[in-house]
């Protein structure tokens, strides 16, 4: 494949790969598109293909390299627009992890070798997934759960001093009012384009969704008590490499955040019942372990009544924040192949919290 076909220049590539190698005199000879063995199902989408590049050790390599050809794998990442209109690009907030966070975090991430500034791409080091996520068992996903909890731990409380990352999303605080409008216009253009019957052909959940919408304010306020941390933002098992030597490698941090880490489980726990029916473990499973973690790692301690009250409230704000976009802007075909997904793991319990936990002011007559 030429080089006009890449976003980037044969010169950036080189000086990426030499500082990766630190090979000041690293030669590349060429690079080509190859298949990806990895494909994410992020909430925001990106071009991702694979890349193999050709190269010549230099004389920084040192003993029998200096001179040899290699080749080495890379993934090219090329994020589609922003998650929200106002907001850093997906791809400006995972450069922004992998060059200023990654050294602090608790789990390994694939090494930046070159990107745009502004986040347009990036291309990364590519890294073998070893266990794909339908080989996952029990064990598997409470490992997960754990790794996530230690990204949690670590930045646990740190809000202010994570404000300097000013390219992370905050979607409860500073961007909190971007995030509502986007919610509200997602329902609108729902609503104008009489998309989907099973959202606007229903009086029960256009009350409910008009309820939700509402009363976002209450529905956040709770979650504003618990003390922020850094946010994945999609953690699920596409973006999860469990290895064998116990580490755990985390993909793709376009959607990084700060905010209460009870979202981030929220969002992976229904993340893996969208992606696997069979789904080898039961989610109370998954948040006792989340629970029982935090507790002795940060102190959490909640009761029973606390923990049902805040999980509601959080599984509202993951709805309003990502999933009535993805509603508005799903084709009616990819609709109705997730349609029942949508209701079930998302849509009637939704609609269930909002009436356990939100006061009634809006209301739709036949």
């Amino acid at each position: 494949m030429t080089a006009s076909l890449w976003p980037f220049s044969s010169a950036q590539l080189t000086a990426g790969l030499r500082r990766y190698f630190g090979d000041s005199s690293l030669i590349v000879k060429g690079y080509t598109e190859v298949p990806m063995s990895r494909k994410s199902a992020s909430l925001l989408p990106s071009a991702v293909r694979g890349l193999r590049v050709d190269y010549v050790a230099g004389s920084m390599a040192g003993g029998q390299m200096r001179g040899r050809s290699f080749n080495v794998n890379c993934v090219v990442k090329e994020p589609r627009g922003t998650s929200r209109a106002g907001l850093a690009s997906g791809g400006r907030r995972e450069m922004g992890v992998y060059r200023s966070l990654a050294s602090q975090l608790p789990v390994q991430t694939p090494a930046l070798i070159a990107a745009d500034a502004s986040g347009a791409w990036l291309i990364l080091e590519a890294v073998e997934q070893e266990l794909t996520p339908n080989q996952w068992q029990a064990e598997h996903y409470e490992r997960a759960v754990r790794a996530l909890c230690g990204i949690h731990e670590r930045f646990w409380g740190l809000a202010d001093d994570l404000a300097v990352y000013t390219w992370l999303a905050r979607p409860l605080t500073s961007d909190y009012e971007i995030y509502v409008l986007a919610a509200v216009g997602a329902m609108e253009k729902m609503m104008v384009d009489n998309r989907h019957p099973l959202i606007t052909g229903s009086t029960e959940v256009l009350n409910g969704l008009g309820l939700l919408l509402t009363q976002v304010e209450p529905m956040v306020a709770k979650l504003r008590q618990f003390p922020a941390t850094l946010l994945h933002g999609d953690f699920h098992p596409g973006n999860v490499n469990l290895m064998e030597d116990n580490e755990v490698a985390v993909y793709d941090w376009q959607l990084a955040s700060v905010g209460p880490g009870v979202l981030d489980l929220v969002a992976f726990i229904n993340a893996c019942r969208w992606e696997r029916a069979d789904l080898p473990i039961a989610p109370a499973r998954l948040f006792e372990v989340y629970r029982d973690e935090m507790a002795v790692r940060v102190g959490l301690k909640l009761s029973d009544a606390e923990w049902s009250e805040v999980l509601d409230h959080a599984l509202m704000w993951c709805f309003t924040q990502e999933m009535l976009n993805w509603a508005a802007n799903a084709t009616p075909e990819d609709f109705a192949r997730h349609e029942a997904a949508f209701r079930d793991i998302w849509l009637m319990p939704v609609l269930e919290a909002a009436r356990r936990r939100l006061r009634g002011v809006l209301y739709i007559e036949n």
